[in-house]
């Protein structure tokens, strides 16, 4: 009777973490496919020029100094790359369910998966392009109108 407990005890221990690390592996097949990982990469690489460019140095002496302490400060952000991965794969083991998963990895083999994961980049770049030219002007004037608004209040 003991023996039948623990070999019973024992393969649901087993294939549990079997289980667990096919879910796991399956994510990190996930991840793999999508490019997260270049993707991370080439975004903080994008990110340089427009940090420095954000600055508005005239001087090309400082403008030089502000893309090197760029550069060191992206080249330290890409170690912890490794574990930005692991917070990515957990976050996909909390909210998604191992099928979920198989799923987007069988989608994202198809033409049209392979097609979306190539362009979201440049795609992501236009939106966000669109909203900075579109949307931000307007928000500024806005917050700026309540701001006012706020300090008329504050001196009452």
């Amino acid at each position: 009777m003991k023996k039948s407990i623990f070999l019973l005890l024992f393969s649901v221990c087993f294939f549990s973490g079997v289980f667990a690390q096919s879910k796991q592996e399956s994510i990190k097949e996930l991840i793999h496919i999508l490019k997260n990982d270049s993707m991370m990469n080439k975004t903080m690489d994008a990110m340089i020029p427009a940090m420095v460019n954000q600055m508005q140095l005239k001087d090309s002496t400082a403008k030089a100094r502000s893309m090197e302490i760029a550069t060191m400060a992206m080249e330290s952000a890409k170690e912890t790359l490794p574990k930005m991965m692991d917070q990515m794969t957990a976050s996909y083991d909390k909210y998604f369910t191992e099928q979920e998963i198989k799923d987007f990895i069988t989608f994202y083999k198809t033409p049209a998966g392979q097609k979306y994961i190539s362009v979201m980049p440049e795609m992501m770049k236009d939106i966000m392009g669109n909203m900075m030219k579109n949307f931000i002007p307007d928000m500024k004037k806005s917050m700026e109108a309540k701001m006012e608004e706020l300090k008329k209040k504050e001196k009452k």
